[in-house]
């Protein structure tokens, strides 16, 4: 049997930096490693993930963990699906890009550590291969209205990225 994990999460930006969680090392999924912030999707957030339902989803997981309402956030948008077959699971990763209005304190997160980082040093940082195909992709090339879908293969060596 596979099961599935869907997960909608956000790259929050000011000037140059992105706020990024360092995930706790209790974490089951990925743990000690840096993502953005965000959360599993409930089964009404996922039927569409231009409406309403999964950017709803993201502004809930962003406040649930910073405490940042969607009023301080700017032209928070989907720009990314991922899809990765790991073990027993086929995990879907709804990434969403948006700037914050100003610099935050990043507050204690049962998640991990929230840090601002430096958008061009956080590719050093440990990462998901799906999310560092993203990351990379997002800082070479110019916000736009289209979505891209990243196929990571199992080992996560190999990802496809496809302008839809």
């Amino acid at each position: 049997m596979v099961n599935t994990r869907i997960v909608a999460s956000a790259f929050l930006y000011h000037e140059n930096k992105v706020l990024l969680l360092k995930r706790g090392l209790h974490k089951e999924l990925a743990p000690g490693m840096w993502a953005g912030i965000g959360g599993h999707m409930d089964m009404c957030d996922i039927k569409n993930p231009r409406k309403l339902q999964m950017i709803e989803t993201c502004y809930r997981e962003i406040y649930e963990e910073t405490g940042i309402n969607r009023d301080d956030i700017e032209d928070l948008q989907l720009k990314y699906t991922t899809v990765r077959h790991v073990g027993d699971e086929i995990r879907y990763l709804h990434q969403f890009m948006g700037r914050l209005k100003n610099e935050i304190k990043p507050p204690p997160c049962d998640e991990g550590e929230l840090h601002w980082v430096d958008k061009s040093t956080a590719l050093t940082l440990p990462m998901t291969p799906s999310l560092k195909t993203i990351y990379t992709h997002w800082l070479e090339n110019p916000p736009g209205e289209c979505i891209h879908l990243v196929i990571v293969s199992s080992d996560g060596q190999d990802t496809t990225l496809v302008k839809l």
